[in-house]
């Protein structure tokens, strides 16, 4: 009971003596406000020095109002007691900034729009403050805005994850006075694939990505004459080539992605692609075609047992048991695993 009588005087006294000063108010306000309207989408890039600043303020006011209490010559800070004056009126502009800005988000009642941007520099703010702050800035180019740069500032997570160049998409909204501010910042692969080809980067892996990515959009005529195209230039590429089909064939293109692997099957001897090319071409109904690559490949290595395992299953498919059974004897004796195969 002393202790919580203790506590139950010492915080009216610390208002009192002015230790929990409004500068400090101010400050938690800023801080409820800014969670809910930040980052704020605006052309100043000084938030972060502004933050700084009064944080300053914040520390060198409490420090001279302990100073004055505990101080035996208390005549020497009474003298700096005018010069705070100028301070609590900073704070109350600081206050009115804080709850504007929070009134700005919560009375907004435009819906938000999405932005696609080009991010041109990227900035460390003069202060980091973690998730209560702004950790930097980029400086953007939004397409489908007014052709001048706009910054944006973000917090560490987002600030971590994006590069000069990149393209990023984001979500924005429109505050009740006007003040804007953005959120789900994420990095815009197809933007920044585009931005890098634009700039002149064309090397393969560029190449590779926007495939997958048009791939991702089921834009598979453009994939098929890409890939065609790519490959008649990187000819070694088998393995790209063979992913790159083999997911065709699961989105259910099987005769795009026989196009796409039939060239490359027949300038190549390689196991994977034999078995690869072998599994395609006999899902897509060409079921003798697809046999003659399985056996092909168990030429190449008949220490593999993959070659196997589909032209096991394949024979079994269209009832030749005793081939079937061949084809499975042969894998056991490589992969013992495989033993309930010859059970069936």
């Amino acid at each position: 009971m002393k202790m919580l009588s203790w506590f139950g005087k010492l915080i009216p006294n610390l208002f009192r003596w002015g230790i929990i000063s409004r500068w400090l108010i101010a400050l938690c306000l800023w801080v409820s406000s800014i969670q809910l309207t930040y980052p704020i989408l605006s052309p100043w890039p000084l938030m972060g020095a502004i933050t700084a600043t009064v944080v300053g303020l914040c520390l060198l006011v409490l420090v001279i109002r302990i100073a004055e209490r505990v101080s035996p010559n208390r005549q020497i800070w009474m003298m700096v007691r005018p010069f705070l004056h100028l301070g609590d009126l900073a704070a109350l502009a600081y206050i009115v900034c804080g709850v504007g800005l929070y009134l700005n988000g919560i009375l907004a009642t435009a819906p938000p729009q999405k932005h696609f941007a080009e991010v041109l520099t990227v900035a460390e703010e003069p202060v980091q403050l973690g998730p209560w702050g702004p950790a930097g800035h980029f400086q953007i180019m939004v397409q489908d805005a007014e052709a001048s740069p706009r910054f944006i500032f973000v917090d560490a997570k987002v600030f971590q994850r994006i590069l000069p160049g990149q393209g990023i998409s984001f979500v924005m909204y429109e505050g009740a006075f006007g003040v804007s501010w953005v959120d789900e910042i994420v990095p815009d692969y197809k933007k920044t694939l585009a931005t890098l080809v634009a700039n002149g980067r064309n090397d393969s892996m560029l190449r590779k990505q926007t495939m997958m990515l048009d791939l991702a959009e089921r834009r598979f005529q453009l994939v098929s004459r890409n890939a065609q195209q790519y490959l008649k230039e990187e000819p070694g590429d088998i393995s790209f080539a063979i992913n790159l089909a083999g997911t065709i064939g699961q989105l259910g293109q099987r005769a795009l992605a026989v196009q796409i692997l039939e060239p490359i099957a027949s300038r190549h001897v390689n196991y994977k692609l034999y078995c690869a090319f072998g599994a395609l071409i006999r899902d897509a109904g060409d079921i003798p075609k697809g046999i003659d690559y399985f056996k092909a490949a168990t030429r190449i290595d008949p220490q593999a047992a993959e070659a196997y395992y589909l032209l096991g299953h394949t024979y079994k498919q269209i009832g030749q048991k005793d081939e079937s059974r061949i084809a499975f004897t042969k894998l056991v004796e490589l992969e013992p695993r495989y033993s309930n195969l010859l059970q069936q």
